[in-house]
Parts: structure tokens; sequence; C-alpha cells
């Protein structure tokens, strides 16, 4: 018969072992001399994503420590992906009184740590910080506000719609003689949240507004992952056929697995696509897509509306179902321009996300890659076994 008490062992090791990385982390900052070390620190208790090391790292955005150490634990709490420390970071944001209203050249560290701020808030998707959000957008502190249009792109509420409406007729406004718009900065970025929350491809301020009229109040978003392309805050990936490396995976922000070296439990904080096997079961296991071949990317779509889908193959057979292309076999010395324009194409029609692999040592990717905004993974081996 098993006791109570081995049932509740894992439950209790995992409590004391947070309950050690938060003390061990304490006593890091403390004895800490140099940014580095600190920085190491939030590091370190961010990768457990536990909601205990968000609630640790809060207080250091508001602390006595460097720009670059506060802007390190704000991002840290956006990482974690806790979103009741979302009241936390509203409450920080809420503290830097006028600079919410404009720009100061003498307070550029407190300008990095409040955009900070509001991109953790983007990271977590809290809707409850999407009213504040709103009403920084009447300001002059165009920096800001452009990390505050992205964020509302990432959060997909339509309560900031009125907001966010106005802001891009504010950034469209004609210049005149003489007369310059400072938010003029402001209108790709809210360009692309307008697009990223409604999934309508509209563009003047006279579209959008036209149709919000029409449509706002009984306007569906669609599901996010059926837009085409990959969430806003993917900016790193990595391909691991391995297991056992969770933590050291904590640091991608989409990662691709085989599913069978992975239980659900050990993919909880992992963004993780499934290389290989049935999407369903990989789903049912808490992947959040897989990936495919070209020519099954839009039966995938119908079926399974919400997942990530990536693919294998001709961007022109994937469409818009594919979240992404994955593309390992793309010469890094003399890409083929063929190929090249494919996928630019794809990505520019239906921001299709294009993550380039290459394996090697001392593969240096192509210039192609960083000036098409596509994202690149530098494997140590051809079996991608181990991580960098």
């Amino acid at each position: 018969m098993i006791t109570l008490a081995l049932l509740l062992l894992p439950w209790v090791q995992a409590k004391d072992d947070i309950e050690t990385k938060l003390k061990e982390f304490a006593d890091q900052m403390k004895a800490a001399k140099a940014d580095s070390e600190r920085l190491s620190a939030i590091d370190a208790l961010a990768a457990t994503r536990h909601p205990k090391a968000a609630q640790k790292i809060l207080p250091i955005i508001t602390g006595p420590f460097s720009d670059a150490v506060r802007v390190a634990a704000a991002d840290a709490v956006g990482r974690i992906g806790d979103v009741k420390a979302g009241q936390g970071l509203q409450s920080a944001i809420g503290t830097f009184g006028g600079l919410l209203q404009s720009e100061n050249p003498n307070r550029t560290g407190d300008q990095k740590v409040a955009e900070a701020i509001v991109r953790a808030l983007g990271t977590l998707k809290d809707h409850s910080a999407v009213k504040q959000l709103s009403g920084m957008t009447i300001s002059a502190n165009v920096p800001l506000m452009a990390e505050v249009a992205r964020s509302l792109g990432k959060i997909r509420d339509l309560g900031c719609m009125d907001a966010l409406l106005k802001l891009h007729y504010a950034a469209n406004a004609p210049e005149g003689a003489g007369a310059t718009n400072v938010r003029k900065p402001l209108a790709p970025h809210t360009l692309a949240a307008l697009r990223r929350i409604t999934g309508q491809s509209l563009t003047t301020p006279d579209e959008w507004n036209k149709w919000w009229r029409a449509n706002g109040g009984s306007f569906k978003q669609p599901p996010e992952e059926s837009l085409g392309g990959l969430p806003a805050e993917v900016r790193t990936f990595a391909v691991f056929s391995g297991k056992g490396e969770a933590a050291a995976l904590l640091r991608y922000d989409l990662v691709f697995l085989d599913p069978a070296n992975w239980t659900r439990e050990e993919l909880k904080g992992l963004r993780a696509i499934a290389l290989s096997g049935e999407p369903k079961a990989a789903l049912d296991k808490g992947f959040q897509g897989f990936v495919v071949g070209a020519d099954e990317a839009a039966d995938a779509r119908k079926k399974f509306p919400t997942a990530l889908i990536v693919v294998r193959g001709d961007p022109a057979k994937a469409g818009t179902a594919a979240n992404a292309l994955l593309v390992e076999d793309l010469d890094p010395k003399k890409p083929d321009t063929k190929v090249t324009d494919a996928l630019k194409d794809a990505h520019s029609r239906h921001e299709t996300g294009i993550l380039l692999v290459f394996a090697g040592e001392g593969v240096t990717p192509p210039a192609v890659a960083k000036q098409s905004g596509f994202l690149v993974y530098v494997a140590p081996d051809k079996e991608y076994s181990k991580l960098p």
C-alpha cells in the first residue's frame, strides 16, 4: 500500500527546492559585489519559472539597484510567466511619475526600466493591465508608447481598441509646413497591434475607424495562432532531440523537442513544439504545436485551429496555415536565392515565422537571415543532441 507520506513526497521536495533557491538568491544578492553577479542570480531564479520567484524578484525593479539590474528584473518577471505578478508590475510603473507623460533626458535609466516593465506586462499577457496601458497612450513619451502598443498587441484585449485607434490616428496625422508629427514613429507599432488584436488587414486610420464602428459591438476575435506568424515574444528558438535539459531550454522562447523524451510535467514553462509524432497526442501531452509537412498544413489547421503549426517544405504549399517554416538545409555560405526569395515572400505575405537551423562549429548564418528578420539557431551537432 502506498502511504500518504509517499504520495506527498514529490510535492514536499518541490516546495523545499524552491525555498532553497529563494534563500540562495537572497544570499547571492546580498553578497554580490558586481552587477554581473546580480544578473546571474536573477537569471538563475527566473529559470525556475515559479510564482514565488516572480514575487521575490519584483521588489528589485524599484529597489536601490543599477538600471541594468532593474531592467533584467522586469524582464525576468515577464519570463517567469505568472500573470499574478502583473499587479506588482502595474504598481511599479505607476511610480515613474512625469516620465509616463514625457521623456526626460535626465532619467534615461528610468526610461529603460519603465519600458521593460511595460514589456513584461505584454509578455505576461496581463488583461488586468489593459486599462492602465491604454491610459498611457496619451503621452509625449514616444519610446514608451511604442512599448505600450507592442504590449497591447500581445495581450489582444478589445478593451484597448478605442485608445489604440486614437493613437493610430495621431501617429498618421499629416505634417504641415514647419510642423513635425512626433508620434509618426509609432505608426508601424499601432498598425501591427491593431492587426494582431483583430486579425484584420486594414491600414489607414479611416479604414480602421469605419470598420470598428460597424463591427466593434459584435466582433469575435480569431484565435491568435490562426493569424499567421509566431507570438510576438518569440525571438529565440532551439532544436533539441535529447532530454533532461529543461532548465537550459528555459532561456529560449520556442523549443522543438522529441515528444517521446518528455512528460507533461517536464514541459511546464516551455513553449514546446513536437518534432515528430501524432499532433493530437503531442497537444494532449502539453506541447503547444507540432511540425508537419507542407502538404499537411491546411488540414492540420482545420483540425487544430489554436495550435502552433510549423512546416517543413514548400512555403507556397503551406500558405496561411503555417505559423512558421523550419528550414534545416540552407547552405550558410551560398544560400539558394530561389529558396530565400520564397521564404521572404512567405514572411512578408503571411507574417510566417522563418526558423533557420544550422549545425556545426563556427557556422556563420548568411546575411539574408538578419536582413529579412529570420530567426537562427546553430546546433552543436547534426543530431541536435546537445545544446550550445
